[in-house]
C-alpha cells in the first residue's frame, strides 16, 4: 500500500509529466493512484489536467463536474480547474460563473481564479 507521502510524490511526478507533454505516462500514474485510492480527488483533478493540456476540454469538464465537484462542491482546486477548462474551451460566461465566487477566497486556487478573470476581462 502506498503512503500519503508516496502518493503526493507520484502526483507531483504525474503533474510534471502533464506539463512536459508526457500525458500518457501521467495518466498511468493517476490511474494507479485511483486503483489503490478510488475517488482520490487530487488524482481525479490530475486526470482532468491531463485532458486540459491537450485540448480535451469536454473530457476534463466531465471529470471535474461528475467525479470531483458532484461529491465535493466546495473543492477550490476542482473549481479552479473547471474554470480554466471552460475558459480555454471558449465558454467564458460559464467560466466566469465558476470563478467569481472562488476569486473572493484566500487560497492558491483563488489566485488562479482572479488571474483567469482578469485575462478574460482584457480579451
Amino acid at each position: 500500500m502506498l503512503t500519503d507521502s508516496q502518493i503526493v510524490r507520484l502526483l507531483d511526478i504525474a503533474n510534471a509529466g502533464c506539463h512536459k507533454g508526457m500525458v500518457t505516462d501521467a495518466r498511468t500514474i493517476y490511474e494507479g493512484i485511483l486503483a489503490v485510492r478510488p475517488g482520490h480527488v487530487p488524482a481525479l483533478i490530475g486526470q482532468a489536467l491531463s485532458h486540459i493540456v491537450i485540448g480535451e476540454y469536454e473530457q476534463a469538464e466531465q471529470i471535474l463536474r461528475n467525479q470531483v465537484l458532484a461529491d465535493h462542491p466546495d473543492d477550490a482546486e476542482g473549481r479552479a480547474m473547471l474554470g480554466l477548462s471552460l475558459c480555454l474551451a471558449d465558454k467564458k460566461e460559464e467560466a466566469r460563473e465558476v470563478l467569481q465566487d472562488l476569486a473572493g477566497e484566500e487560497n492558491n486556487s483563488a489566485a488562479l481564479a482572479r488571474s483567469l478573470l482578469e485575462q478574460m476581462d482584457q480579451a
